[in-house]
């Protein structure tokens, strides 16, 4: 008798663990997505055979990402989530043979999906619901000076031929490729562009790539920079594809699994008469940061994009999607000492 009531209870408890582990988040989308989803087909395009004019009504819930949801009356206390706020339908969510929908997400948080099949001919019901969890994009540009020291604002700053010091043997003119010794050196600025999946978060575990993995993502770095007539600045990206520009568009995507992407900029110093300044900037609108997670497609990145006020500046409360101005003026292009 013990044995046999230990056996009960062994199979009461893989009951009890395999419900509560199939109550769990089924879906991690990012906000902004438009996602499928779909009842009684195999693809979501044709419904089988044997529910043609069946009627369904879906709905979504907010959830608090633990209770179980298939609990009798959880409806009854669960607060619906407000369309146009938490999520919007894409065509229609009720009516005869509506098997499959689409739902744009728009808001990050918890949630579950309800279907409600009713039989065309008898009107019994069957009631399906399953956990989505989405979350949120918030791109960070962490702005690094020639020293490595992170910018919180604006900088400014004199080239490191600063001070060098040019005798009677040096060139007339700074800028020449010989006869100045010690020649003209070269600047690098360094900016890392972090994307996250909470907003404002500088934790690890949050960033994309360890959140979500399986997510390509992409951005473009609108170039504001101004370079002058005498410089020249080389540009370098790791950590994702793409090429940059002065003054370009420049679109770089970024495999899954990386979380931060590296752009570089090595000007080199000039001598000038006049003021004659580097001006570095760049910005990233975050309706160009956009994520690739399979979903209908694997290469049109319509599965998140980072939320328009996500800027640091409109939502106060989110990262800097732009680099702080670096600005780095020239030395004085002394000539040779004159005497008479």
């Amino acid at each position: 008798m013990k044995k046999l009531f230990t056996l009960l209870s062994l199979f009461v408890l893989i009951g009890m663990s395999a419900n509560v582990f199939a109550q769990g988040s089924q879906q991690t989308v990012t906000i902004n997505s438009t996602r499928n989803y779909w009842v009684n087909s195999t693809d979501g395009t044709t419904q089988d055979d044997d529910h043609v004019d069946n009627s369904y009504t879906w709905a979504v819930y907010l959830w608090g990402g633990s209770d179980d949801y298939t609990a009798g009356g959880w409806d009854a206390t669960a607060t619906a989530a407000t369309a146009g706020t938490n999520y919007n339908f894409v065509g229609s969510s009720s009516g005869t043979d509506v098997f499959a929908t689409q739902i744009n997400w728009l808001a990050s948080g918890s949630y579950v999906v309800e279907v409600v099949e009713s039989n065309g001919t008898t009107g019994c019901t069957t009631v399906r619901r399953f956990g989505i969890t989405v979350i949120d994009l918030d791109l960070l540009v962490v702005t690094r000076d020639h020293l490595d020291a992170t910018l919180t604002a604006d900088g400014t700053y004199c080239n490191t031929d600063e001070g060098n010091i040019y005798g009677d043997d040096d060139a007339d003119d700074l800028n020449s490729s010989t006869g100045v010794d010690p020649a003209l050196g070269t600047m690098t600025f360094t900016y890392e562009i972090t994307l996250y999946t909470v907003k404002g978060s500088t934790v690890e575990a949050d960033q994309i790539g360890d959140a979500l993995s399986s997510a390509g993502w992409k951005f473009t770095a609108v170039d504001a920079s101004t370079i002058p007539t005498s410089g020249d600045v080389t540009w370098t990206v790791s950590g994702g594809s793409g090429t940059y520009s002065t003054g370009g568009s420049n679109v770089i995507t970024v495999a899954p699994g990386t979380s931060t992407v590296t752009i570089t900029a090595e000007i080199q110093n000039i001598a000038a008469a006049a003021e004659e300044d580097y001006e570095l900037d760049f910005s990233i609108a975050p309706s160009s940061v956009l994520i690739e997670n399979g979903g209908s497609s694997s290469t049109d990145y319509a599965e998140g994009e980072e939320p328009a006020d996500y800027d640091g500046v409109t939502d106060t409360d989110s990262h800097l999607n732009s680099s702080y101005t670096i600005t780095v003026n020239p030395i004085p292009n002394t000539t040779k000492v004159k005497f008479d």
